[in-house]
Order: structure tokens, then sequence, then C-alpha cells
């Protein structure tokens, strides 16, 4: 049998709350790409464990692997290390992955990428848009600008996985940036769609949600290391981007300190300043093609921010 064109590692760790969602999808997408599913549980105690037996029990694509780990990058690697499929990626437990991906990957070969990237939703309560701030990678973008590719939907060659030594255990919060960046080091071909590939869940327990300054050091450590493996790519606008994003965040998670009228303006006006720094270049076309979704896929975000 030939291999899977794709290769799915999902790292899980007590993540009954959103799981029938990402699974779900996961059908979908077996039904649009000739894919493998290998869940990478950190022996779960909330009743994934049981969820996950089921849904892999009698398949042969889909594989329950239920042992320690020692955190997410650890357990992405160690189930990129099973994977046999031509193209590998991760998606969060409470992330949910659209049929798209299997044209971008067909796209992906005919072009020879290493890299195929595409657009992503957010949903946050009752909320749902798109990621404003993806963009068509160019030589030294990710260094010079900020991260312009949202990870989940994301697929790289598994070779190319290989050879870059997969994603750091040591970060917590920017190993898919760490990665990125590398791949970009390296001259790696980027190919971002026009089409959207997945759908982020954004709430409180979610580890991109929080505003730990660890976080924006950890952020500030991968870019340092990024200008110092190609200094021609050095720029500050990026060190900027993720200090006022962090400003932002801490202030936004004291409800008491927003509920001055002064704070508000204070917190609208770094808004504002953010997105000027950050300069989102596609913003327009993205929003575009957000309001022609397909109908299917306007009920699925409905359906999960109802």
């Amino acid at each position: 049998m030939s291999a899977p064109q794709l290769s799915i590692v999902v790292p899980v760790y007590n993540g009954i709350r959103y799981l029938q969602d990402t699974l779900d999808s996961l059908i979908q997408l077996e039904h649009a790409v000739y894919c493998e599913l290998i869940f990478q549980n950190c022996q779960s105690t909330d009743g994934t464990t049981a969820v996950l037996d089921a849904f892999c029990r009698g398949h042969e694509n889909r594989f329950h692997c239920n042992e320690q780990d020692s955190g997410q990058s650890d357990a992405i690697n160690k189930g990129t290390g099973k994977a046999q499929g031509n193209w590998v990626t991760w998606l969060c437990a409470d992330d949910v992955i659209l049929p798209a991906v299997g044209q971008a990957l067909r796209a992906g070969d005919i072009a020879g990428a290493d890299v195929v990237y595409g657009d992503i939703i957010f949903v946050e309560g009752s909320a749902v848009y798109p990621a404003i701030g993806t963009e068509s990678h160019s030589p030294g973008a990710l260094s010079r600008r900020r991260l312009i590719i949202q990870q989940p939907g994301t697929c790289i060659r598994r070779k190319v996985w290989q050879d870059a030594g997969g994603v750091d255990v040591q970060l917590n919060w920017s190993m898919d940036y760490d990665l990125f960046l590398r791949l970009e080091s390296k001259n790696k071909r980027f190919l971002r769609v026009d089409s959207f590939l997945a759908v982020i869940r954004v709430h409180p327990d979610a580890k991109t949600s929080s505003g730990s300054i660890r976080r924006v050091f950890e952020l500030w450590a991968v870019l340092k290391n990024s200008h110092l493996r190609r200094p021609g790519y050095f720029s500050l606008r990026p060190y900027a981007v993720y200090g006022m994003e962090y400003l932002i965040k801490a202030i936004e998670s004291k409800p008491r300190l927003r509920s001055f009228f002064p704070v508000r303006i204070l917190l609208r006006g770094l808004h504002n300043f953010f997105w000027r720094v950050a300069g989102p270049m596609e913003q327009v076309l993205i929003q575009d093609r957000f309001a022609r979704l397909p109908q299917t896929i306007v009920d699925l975000t409905g359906k999960l921010a109802g």
C-alpha cells in the first residue's frame, strides 16, 4: 500500500471538552485526502482515552498512543516520529481542520513546495472572524515582519521536517514560529494558498491566549536566534509587534483595570498602533474570501460558536 499523503498528529491531554468537534473534522478530511491520524495522548484522565480508543478501533489509519510525554512539543515530535505520510502537520485537540487541506497539498505537490499553508478562522465565544495577519511568504518575511503563518492546517514535507529535527522541545509557546524560521533560514519554499484550512478556538484555557511575560521573552529569543543565523534578515519590527501584543493582552486580562475610561482609550490606541506596526498586507483579500465562505463552513463555525 502506498504511503499516506498526510500524517496528522494530535497532541492531547484531558481534551474531552472540545475533542469531538476535532474528531468530526478529521473524519471529513479523510474523505478529501488519504491520511493517517496519530493521537499522542498524555495519559488523560477525563474520558479522552476511552473516546480515542473507540475512535481508532478497527481503523488501520488511526493510531492512539497513550503514553507519557514532557509537554506538547515532545508529543508532537513523538507523533511525527511514527508518521509515514508524505506531509505532516499537527492539530490541537480544541481546533478543527477543514477539507480544503486536500486541495492545498495537491497544489503544494505541483509547485514543489516544502511548506503549504492558508487562511484560518477564529471562533471566540459567539464571534467568528478570519485571521487577517496571514500573508504570502517572501524570503526573510518571517524574520523581518512577524509570524505570518497560522500553524493549524500548515503542512510540511516529512523529509523537510526530519531534516529540521522537528520542533524544539524546550519551547512552550513559539515552537511553530521557531520551526518556520529555521526552515526560512534554509531557503525552504513556502506556498500560501487562498483557502481556509482550519478553525482555531480562542478561549481562556488556550495556551496562545496567555499574556505571560515568559511568552514574549521566548518569542524574542526565537527571533534573536533567527537573526543570528541570517543577519541580513534582521528587523526590529517583530520584537516591537510581540512586545506590544504582550502589553495589550496584559491589560485585557484585568477586567477591573479595563473598566476605567482612560484605560479603554489607551487600549484602543494600542490596538490601532499594533496593526500599524504589524502592517497586515492581505487584510482586504482575506476578508473578501471570508465573506464568500461555503455554506458548509458557515454552518460549522456557527455550530462551534453556538
